[in-house]
């Protein structure tokens, strides 16, 4: 990558996106480093496509890391963000990662970005774009067909995807919301626990739509197995009931990240919570 891109990406990043976390203020919430990955990034991409008036487009992909201040009370919607690990200057660390496209030569772009956060990771702009094909990689579009029919390249907009779902996973096919040190993807990842360092527990809430026998993975695992203490309802429609599942037909995994009915499995679209 030429060195003028790796000037342009902060600058068009810090402007583009993150303006209200790189103003100043009580929080002093900042990104302090964007990597670019040279390896995932491609200029030109689209196959080296060019539109009329605008020219090729390149593909910046990469990692911008941050943080925040946990004792900032605008901060306080983060889930158990003052029991986070901090780095020196008392915040907690964050990374994510993105995904733009650009002219080449943004002087014959139209100085507008088109801002898309992803849905669990994917990339959702293809009737935006007016395309079909491009998945999660919207630059791997090589059919001349398709681009010169396209509806924001042939305007000069940038393209910009960023992570914000921590679930997502780490595939380069997602786009992931880390709350992690200053390191690669997936990297320092902390773990928040009680000031005495016991593991926090809680409540959590599950809405399951299943079919069969496969086990449903839970977004947080069991703080024990011990089934008393969880409650699973099953309701065929949303004004019904809920009407109580008995735990003797439900089951953790051995590590209380999945459970399932047994043996009977699933009823396909009915609703369990």
């Amino acid at each position: 990558m030429n060195p003028r891109l790796r000037r342009l990406v902060p600058c068009l990043f810090a402007t583009a996106l993150l303006t209200t976390w790189a103003a100043p203020g009580v929080a002093d919430a900042r990104i302090t480093k964007v990597a670019i990955d040279t390896a995932q990034s491609q200029s030109p991409t689209f196959g080296g496509y060019s539109w009329p008036g605008v020219g090729q487009y390149e593909k910046v992909v990469g990692t911008a890391f941050g943080e925040v201040n946990p004792l900032d009370p605008q901060n306080a919607v983060i889930v158990d963000i003052q029991l986070a690990p901090r780095n020196s200057r008392k915040n907690v660390e964050y990374s994510f990662d993105f995904y733009i496209l650009k002219p080449k030569d943004l002087s014959k772009g139209a100085h507008k970005v088109m801002y898309e956060p992803p849905n669990r990771g994917r990339k959702t702009w293809q009737s935006l774009g007016r395309v079909t094909s491009g998945g999660n990689d919207p630059g791997s579009i090589t059919d001349p067909t398709e681009l010169a029919n396209a509806f924001l390249m042939p305007r000069g907009y940038t393209m910009v995807w960023s992570g914000w779902d921590a679930s997502a996973g780490t595939s380069s096919a997602n786009f992931n919301m880390r709350i992690g040190g200053s390191g690669g993807p997936g990297s320092g990842l902390p773990i928040a626990t009680n000031p005495d360092g016991s593991t926090i527990t809680g409540p959590a809430f599950e809405y399951i739509i299943m079919s069969g026998s496969a086990a449903y993975p839970l977004t947080y695992p069991a703080a024990t197995l011990d089934k008393s203490k969880a409650k699973l309802t099953h309701r065929v429609h949303l004004n019904d009931a809920p009407v109580e599942i008995s735990a003797s037909s439900w089951t953790y995994n051995a590590t209380g990240t999945t459970i399932n009915l047994v043996p009977a499995g699933w009823v396909a679209n009915d609703i369990y919570e």
